[in-house]
């Protein structure tokens, strides 16, 4: 059965047994620290008579007085704490203890007694939990690399009650694994170690470890900086391309990455020495006078005691000097002309669209139109005129009189209007007379308006409107 379900029974029996017995549940303290398990005995109507009070630790187990007060005897400490434990204020009412210098063995259940009369024992139970603050420390793991995940970085939270809470964070890829270890003092021992395959980019690259503890007000955070031994990794740097003939002061540069660090340079050209008048300090390689003699391949080769790596350069020696700035020139005036190329296209497709749209637009208004509108609505008078209008559908409409009344202003309607002649012989149909007659017949107001020749067929194909229609 786990602490927390004794303390659990208990208080039930305490509820159900001795109400007078007030305690709390559950106290935490630090090692090192003081703590008070609080104990009172409330009985407002004095019910009952309390002779003794005493404290036991583990009363379910091997139940061992820590502490008694006897108003007659007086007070006793059984087990020899060094004067760590002792009641607060010793009296019948209130029998609160006081705990200094905790220590981890101090973990554990206490029950407050009271021996009452007529009522008999009267107890409460306390879980006192001891919690110890981590002792957290971090590092790096000197590695080689290699192919396989390995450990790179170690944390460890030492001593910690409860157990304490790893986690890492940086941009290593892998994983990590965790241990615990349980001490005999009770408290507890986390070891969390990272794994990751070790490559020379990973080399000074840092990883966290996080440690997060109930005794910590905010998570502790170790650095670690890996540290990954691998060869020399070889470069050789100075050369521009524009080694010339007589060029004075000419150098290379080994340059190398190795953990260990390299601690041997050696220079050799096309496989042998180097020529003389070449100077050699250190990792640095210097030509006081271009000659032919330095036209070939020049290596470095750096070692540590993990193995020994070279870096190659070809070296093309000029008669003379390269003209930077007529390279750069080039580029500009090749950038320049580009540039008006592309105005110069730009420009010919907009004169194009702009020609093409005024081209559609002049064809446009040289088309007619495609549709026809609809003569005007008439009604004639006169039905036997309406006859006579059918049938002669080819006699311009000439003769019409238009008036507009009401609300059907915009509906023209014909009327025919004749002047009775006096005698018969004046009386003509309308079939009778001819063209200009009839005009002079029909609308007295157009006698006056004359109409100029008729136009020759091809001209006539290109109206839609006839003459009639514009009145």
């Amino acid at each position: 059965m786990s602490s927390i379900e004794v303390i659990a029974v208990l208080s039930l029996l305490a509820a159900a047994v001795a109400q007078h017995v007030k305690v709390e549940p559950a106290v935490f303290g630090f090692v090192g620290n003081q703590v008070v398990l609080r104990c009172q005995f409330v009985d407002p109507a004095s019910s009952v008579q309390v002779t003794q009070v005493t404290w036991v630790k583990d009363p379910s187990g091997a139940k061992i007085n820590m502490a008694v007060h006897n108003p007659k005897y007086g007070t006793n400490y059984p087990v020899d704490t060094n004067n760590r434990i002792h009641f607060r204020n010793a009296s019948l009412t209130d029998a609160s203890l006081v705990i200094d210098r905790l220590l981890m063995s101090d973990d554990g259940i206490y029950s407050c007694e009271f021996a009452t009369y007529p009522e008999g024992n009267q107890e409460a139970a306390t879980n006192l939990t001891v919690l110890a603050e981590p002792e957290i420390r971090g590092s790096p793991l000197l590695v080689k690399s290699g192919k396989s995940p390995v450990p790179v970085a170690s944390c460890i939270a030492a001593g910690g009650k409860p157990p304490a809470s790893i986690t890492w964070r940086g941009n290593v890829p892998g994983n990590a694994t965790t241990e615990l270890t349980q001490n005999a003092d009770g408290t507890t021992t986390v070891t969390s170690q990272y794994q990751a395959v070790p490559s020379s980019e990973l080399d000074g690259v840092m990883l966290e470890c996080v440690v997060t503890h109930r005794t910590l007000e905010r998570p502790k955070v170790i650095s670690n900086a890996l540290s990954i031994q691998y060869p020399p990794i070889v470069t050789i740097e100075g050369y521009d391309d524009n080694w010339y003939l007589d060029r004075e002061h000419a150098s290379l540069t080994c340059n190398v990455k190795a953990n260990p660090a390299a601690s041997d340079y050696r220079w050799y050209m096309n496989g042998g020495d180097v020529p003389s008048g070449v100077r050699i300090v250190g990792h640095q390689l210097t030509v006081d006078r271009v000659t032919y003699q330095v036209n070939g391949t020049f290596s470095c080769e750096a070692s540590n005691s993990l193995g020994r790596t070279n870096g190659n350069i070809d070296i093309f020696v000029r008669e003379a000097p390269l003209q930077s700035g007529s390279t750069t020139g080039a580029i500009v005036g090749g950038i320049i002309a580009a540039v008006v190329i592309l105005a110069v296209l730009v420009t010919a497709v907009l004169i194009f669209r702009q020609q093409r749209k005024k081209t559609d637009l002049d064809a446009s208004d040289e088309e007619p139109p495609s549709h026809k509108p609809p003569p005007p609505r008439v009604t004639l008078a006169d039905p036997a005129k309406v006859e006579m209008a059918e049938k002669t559908e080819t006699i311009p409409l000439n003769t019409t009189y238009f008036e507009t009344s009401g609300e059907e202003a915009n509906e023209m309607t014909l009327t025919g209007r004749y002047s009775e002649p006096e005698g018969d012989e004046d009386l003509k149909s309308p079939l009778e007379m001819e063209y200009g007659d009839y005009l002079e017949q029909e609308n007295p107001i157009y006698n006056g308006v004359q109409y100029p020749e008729p136009e020759p067929e091809h001209r006539k194909s290109q109206e839609f409107v006839s003459k009639g229609m514009f009145v």
